[in-house]
């Protein structure tokens, strides 16, 4: 089987070691779900290159924990070999993480690092919190890994941001998002916001274009970047009344997404318009990320709301 990054990481459940415990555990990757899973492989057990890596996955455990992530190590070695090993080695005192026994094969030959001789290659695997592969190294048995840089990559992977060569917690990245969004929604994360800019559609519209009718079903969310436009409420009589301008910086048409009804006014470019759509789903999840933006938008549509009531009586 071959690993992809940005696919499901390989499902497994095996006996592991576990300090403490007088029998194997059983330790499936779905345990896990939720969190971020550092799973590495070392080739043996009672060798020499291995202790080293072990032991500096184990002293960096603290900082993968917070990172939200877990450590879980495995070689094809038995439980009662890593009993032997882990227990008797003072070296390995400190290893407190689950290490798989894996004497079937089955999860090194799922993850390719299987060698023809039952040993396996240096296999360090980063699988998110939805259980995606976002990173991968091999390395040969002969050289041993930098667990310093699968924590890195491990924090650079979980800023959501583009991070240039090196990259180090505390620097620049080289992702920005949205400063139309960051307005109108100022409390989201900036992982959300970035992801959200990625998401935004831009439309123009010419002077007196409707974006839409009261009445219509919602579909978008949308935020003025450049002109102006006017909410209109439709009279009883035919006629029409503006209640509101909506200028650069200003949204509307969160009322009908978040209460799930119809436009309760219609909308018309009052000059040249630009506008950034955001998507029925793309919105609701940016307002639900966060409580306080959720909690903002609801005393928003109240006020909106009172407006409308007041205009149409």
């Amino acid at each position: 089987m071959t690993i992809r990054i940005g696919k499901p990481a390989p499902e497994f459940k095996s006996e592991a070691w576990v300090r403490g415990a007088y029998s194997p555990h059983q330790v499936a990757l779905s345990d896990y779900r939720g969190k971020n899973v550092v799973f590495f492989f070392y080739p043996r057990d009672f060798t020499f290159i291995c202790p080293t890596e072990i032991v500096a996955f184990a002293e960096l455990e603290p900082e993968f924990a917070q990172e939200d992530a877990v450590v879980i190590g495995a070689s094809t070695d038995s439980f009662h070999v890593h009993k032997a090993w882990f227990e008797t080695d003072p070296r390995l005192q400190v290893v407190n993480y689950p290490v798989l026994a894996d004497t079937s094969h089955r999860v090194s030959e799922a993850y390719d690092v299987l060698l023809d001789d039952g040993a396996t290659l240096r296999g360090t695997f980063i699988i998110d919190a939805e259980g995606v592969v976002r990173h991968s190294t091999i390395n040969d048995l002969d050289v041993g890994r930098n667990i310093q840089e699968s924590l890195r990559v491990l924090q650079a992977l979980r800023t959501g941001e583009l991070c240039p060569v090196g990259w180090k917690p505390g620097q620049a990245t080289l992702t920005t998002f949205d400063d139309w969004l960051h307005k109108a929604l100022p409390l989201l994360s900036k992982e959300m916001l970035v992801n959200t800019t990625k998401k935004l559609q831009s439309i123009t519209f010419e002077p007196g274009a409707i974006i839409f009718e009261q009445g219509d079903a919602p579909d978008r969310f949308y935020i003025v970047s450049h002109g102006a436009v006017e909410i209109i409420r439709h009279l009883p009589d035919g006629g029409e009344k503006v209640i509101a301008t909506r200028n650069a910086g200003e949204f509307f048409g969160e009322i009908g997404l978040l209460t799930e009804s119809r436009r309760t006014a219609s909308v018309r470019a009052k000059e040249k318009t630009e506008l950034l759509a955001l998507d029925f789903d793309d919105f609701r999840k940016a307002i639900e990320s966060n409580e306080a933006t959720g909690q903002s938008f609801s005393q928003i549509i109240t006020e909106r709301l009172a407006n409308i009531q007041k205009a149409a009586a």
